[in-house]
């Protein structure tokens, strides 16, 4: 049923005038009658009766007046929410940050982002390396800010933003918090914080088991403040990105021999990458000097 036709049909009820109401929807008299004659075939019978200048409601136009107010009034309330979603869509960025990356250096980027773009809305999102690229790739966020090593997904399109280090991380009261660096052996000799949502752990396992060595593993956690707070207890230590070891106030100390790199990404899926939001991020992301906490090139 056409959504036209109701609101003629609407205008002339209302008028109960064939030349006002054209006018009121700035349409012709013969497509005014012919549009409602439309109508009425649709509904199986005359919705108006005219004689002469007079118009009138027939009994069926009488009963079917409410109900297509209702559908015109229902159009005009999904129309209002779409207009009301596309503007907040436009104003707002969803971010799915992956667990292991530490907030502040994040943060800090995002903030000076923010200030920038003041009415741009931001919603970060926790995601576990497992489970973010298929939100991205299902719409649940416009972009990710994700760890190495990444899948590579011919929808996603990935912008490198900076390196570090994978580093022994303890506490400044550990007596390895003084060391240069840390042979793998030593470092398998005490107590060690597993962190189960790591992207390298399958990695770390392998050299330790490559290398004919075993992890005295006491405790583990998916949760990165759970871990931070058992290694500055001086629980044990951990292999984790070096900027979450220093924002936590805790000692970063390299692995001898065994150098483990990871790279941070801004990870856009297909059909994002012109949405004004996402452009606007991407382009700041780029130029953003994450190696000297926020300042811009």
């Amino acid at each position: 049923m056409d959504l036209r036709r109701i609101r003629y049909f609407l205008a002339v009820a209302r008028t109960l005038n064939f030349s006002q109401a054209a006018r009121e929807l700035k349409v012709s008299q013969p497509a005014l009658s012919k549009a409602i004659q439309t109508l009425e075939d649709e509904l199986g019978g005359p919705l108006l009766r005219r004689e002469g200048r007079l118009t009138h409601l027939t009994p069926l136009g009488e009963r079917m007046r409410g109900s297509l107010q209702e559908i015109e009034d229902a159009a005009h309330r999904a129309e209002h929410l779409a207009s009301r979603i596309a503007n907040a869509e436009s104003t707002k960025i969803r971010i799915a940050v992956m667990c292991t990356i530490d907030p502040g250096t994040v943060g800090r980027c995002l903030a000076q982002f923010q200030q920038k773009h003041q009415n741009l809305g931001i919603e970060l999102l926790d995601f576990t390396a497992a489970s973010i690229q298929d939100a991205l790739l299902e719409g649940q966020v416009d972009v990710a800010i994700i760890g190495s090593p990444v899948e590579a997904v011919p929808r996603l399109r990935t912008i490198e933003l900076f390196q570090e280090d994978m580093v022994v991380s303890c506490g400044p009261q550990n007596r390895l918090a003084a060391r240069d660096s840390i042979p793998l052996k030593m470092m398998t000799e005490h107590p060690y914080v597993d962190r189960l949502r790591c992207e390298f752990r399958d990695m770390v396992l392998s050299i330790v088991d490559k290398h004919d060595l075993n992890l005295n593993v006491i405790a583990s956690s998916e949760r990165e403040d759970w871990i931070k707070s058992l290694l500055a207890q001086d629980h044990g230590v951990s292999i984790m990105p070096a900027s979450s070891a220093a924002s936590a106030g805790l000692s970063a100390v390299p692995l001898q021999d065994q150098q483990l790199l990871r790279s941070v990404y801004l990870a856009i899926p297909s059909g994002r990458e012109d949405h004004t939001a996402v452009q606007a991020l991407t382009k700041y992301a780029k130029a953003y000097s994450w190696n000297s906490g926020g300042t811009r090139i």
